[in-house]
């Protein structure tokens, strides 16, 4: 890229940019700023809504600045949408991430110190990979840009230790300027990005989060896999169903192709030729729906998106502004709705219960480090050293969440240093298969599949053996998908047992190991962190049980002065009041008063009142203390 030496860019310019590459003659009003900023060489954080436009915020600055500009991201599929709208636009993109081989890598790092310039990807845990440290300190680098920079924060709703690292090149590259983009952010938060990022002058934008075409609603349900299908049944275009787990996502798929609906799975347990068959054909519109995990959907451009629908209530605000903020990005009417159970509030409250480990935990957790590296109190181990999170799980009887988290906290507390681990998936006979390895004849396993995975593997007394998935499944004409789904099986037989880079962490003591048992943490690593936690989830609950507008209430979350009612969400223009087979097809056989409450929306709970005396007294209904049935002697409802 070539470098502009005028550190004051006229926004004609800038504009003159963005038509050649981009083919927009001018930016949008919240993106003018920011790219101005940028472009002048100023630190900058800018909060835009999701669909703002923030990719052109620091694309057109550091196309204008010149040499190489590198963008720190979270995830693979949002570096490669990116690499590829700016391959478009006829300029020099590359991603580094665990995709890319060894010897590629090489080749990348080279063409970025002695090249041109150009966009280089890289996700965080990058940043601890010594060849990578020496080849970036060597680049031309004047804009740094941090994507998703909530994460950055530990009072952010994702916040994710790898973002740690990404300060030093403050010290690699001291006239660099940085752009911290992101969605969602509360004044806390933006000032914690801002200091860990070593902002002195920082110029912050902050457009309005509302998006005035985007309606939300809140529908309490009956039977959440029929309103569902019914939901299904009525969305206008293509759409989004966000599910909590993985099984949910397959089940739900599944009931929405049995009811006739164009839909698919989508979620990180699938093969990666899976999730990106599945996700290019909702792209397409070849799919209309994508059940997915919350995972899903971060940097992914379709503009078309007419309908959002939870089936959980998210833990956060921020959380469910990204993924509702999906639907509508090109202005037309578009709908997130909540579809909430009766099981929903207490799920939601032992998730947002389960997020933080206590501070027995967290001393749990060392005291599982320090066995498992046999490192006694005092000592250092300055080499990183693989340990096993499933095993810290059982040591310190607590989730995988829960020890990821811990690990964070004591990583922030000076203890340990984290480290990018490796990258590959191990497999490990169980100790019956090294004694006898001949498949097992009892027809849970699938010969064919046990027999090529014996040949390459073959059981060894206490050995680990790098599996290669597509490999093994390709030796069978099959897909990586049914590979996994052998394996998993397998897992569950007492087989295999399988390490994947999830279930590993590469960690060292550069300091003295501390003493679990005697191990203080400071409120601002975990009492106030769950603290924000909990006022997190209490928006969220305040956002559902609101009696006025839902947009109001999240924007109070972001922002001291909400703006005026929306008009379009479902408190501010209620649907009519439910008619009398409405009403009778929600009593059914027989339903509670507390129940039939809940699934009656706020603004008609009078009216609806009034519907019921009226049945009741027609002869159609029966009340029996808080219980409301079909027909019968009528007793009063008390």
């Amino acid at each position: 890229m070539v470098q502009h030496t005028s550190s004051s860019p006229s926004l004609v310019e800038l504009e003159g940019l963005l038509s050649r590459h981009w083919g927009h003659s001018a930016f949008r009003p919240s993106q003018e700023k920011v790219v101005l900023a940028g472009a002048q060489g100023r630190d900058v954080l800018a909060i835009l809504p999701t669909g703002g436009g923030k990719s052109v915020c620091y694309q057109v600055p550091g196309l204008y600045r010149g040499g190489v500009c590198l963008v720190i991201s979270p995830l693979v599929a949002l570096m490669a949408d990116q690499v590829n709208g700016l391959k478009k636009a006829g300029l020099t993109a590359e991603s580094l991430t665990s995709q890319v081989h060894p010897k590629a890598v090489e080749r990348i790092l080279s063409r970025f110190q002695y090249g041109p310039g150009g966009f280089l990807f890289v996700a965080p845990e990058r940043l601890t990979q010594p060849e990578f440290q020496v080849a970036c300190q060597a680049m031309p680098v004047r804009t740094i840009v941090v994507d998703e920079a909530h994460c950055i924060s530990q009072w952010g709703h994702s916040f994710r230790s790898d973002y740690l690292h990404i300060g030093v090149m403050r010290q690699w590259h001291p006239n660099a300027n940085w752009i911290a983009l992101t969605a969602t952010a509360t004044d806390r938060v933006a000032g914690h990005i801002e200091q860990s990022l070593g902002y002195n002058e920082c110029a912050r934008f902050r457009a309005p989060m509302r998006r005035n075409n985007l309606s939300f609603q809140v529908q309490q349900v009956l039977n959440k896999e029929q309103a569902v299908v019914d939901w299904a049944k009525h969305t206008s275009g293509s759409a989004l169903l966000y599910m909590r787990t993985r099984k949910e996502t397959e089940s739900m798929a599944k009931t929405l192709v049995f009811n006739g609906a164009h839909a698919a799975a989508y979620h990180a347990g699938l093969s990666r030729d899976k999730r990106d068959s599945n996700q290019q054909a909702w792209i397409s519109g070849e799919l209309k729906i994508l059940v997915c995990t919350t995972a899903f959907g971060m940097g992914i451009d379709k503009a078309d998106v007419r309908n959002i629908a939870h089936t959980h209530i998210p833990e956060s605000p921020e959380g469910y502004i990204q993924e509702a903020g999906r639907a509508g990005r090109d202005g037309l009417p578009a709908e997130s709705v909540l579809l909430l159970d009766e099981r929903a509030w207490d799920e939601a409250a032992l998730r947002v219960k389960g997020l933080w480990p206590s501070e027995k935990t967290v001393r749990a957790v060392l005291q599982g480090l320090a066995n498992q590296l046999e490192l006694p109190v005092g000592a250092v181990s300055e080499a990183p050293q693989e340990v096993d999170l499933k095993e810290l799980c059982r040591f310190a009887r607590c989730n995988m969440g829960q020890v990821r988290t811990s690990l964070d906290i004591l990583s922030r507390a000076g203890h340990l240093h984290q480290e990018m681990g490796d990258p590959r998936l191990w497999l490990t006979w169980a100790e019956s298969m090294q004694k006898d390895p001949s498949p097992p004849s009892n027809g849970q396993v699938d010969p064919r599949w046990m027999q090529a995975l014996l040949a390459m593997c073959p059981p060894k007394e206490r050995k680990r053996c790098v599996l290669d998935v597509m490999a093994w499944a390709n030796t069978l004409a099959s897909s990586g998908g049914q590979a996994w789904g052998h394996l998993r099986h397998w897992e569950e037989l007492g087989l295999v047992e399988l390490s994947t880079p999830e279930t590993r962490a590469s960690v060292s003591f550069v300091t003295a190991r501390p003493d679990a048992s005697s191990l203080v943490l400071t409120s601002d690593l975990l009492s106030d962190r769950v603290k924000e936690s909990e006022e997190r989830w209490e928006a969220m609950a305040g956002y559902i049980s609101t009696d006025g507008c839902r947009a109001q209430a999240l924007e109070q979350w972001f922002e001291d002065n909400a703006g005026e009612p929306c008009g379009i969400c479902d408190v501010c223009s209620p649907d009519p009041p439910p008619a009398k087979q409405q009403i009778l097809k929600w009593v059914g056989n027989g339903i509670s008063t507390l129940e039939l409450k809940r699934l009656i929306p706020l603004a008609h709970h009078d009216s609806a009142r009034e519907s019921l005396e009226w049945m009741r007294a027609e002869g159609d209904l029966e009340w029996k203390g808080s219980w409301i049935r079909p027909t019968g002697p009528t007793t009063d409802p008390t």
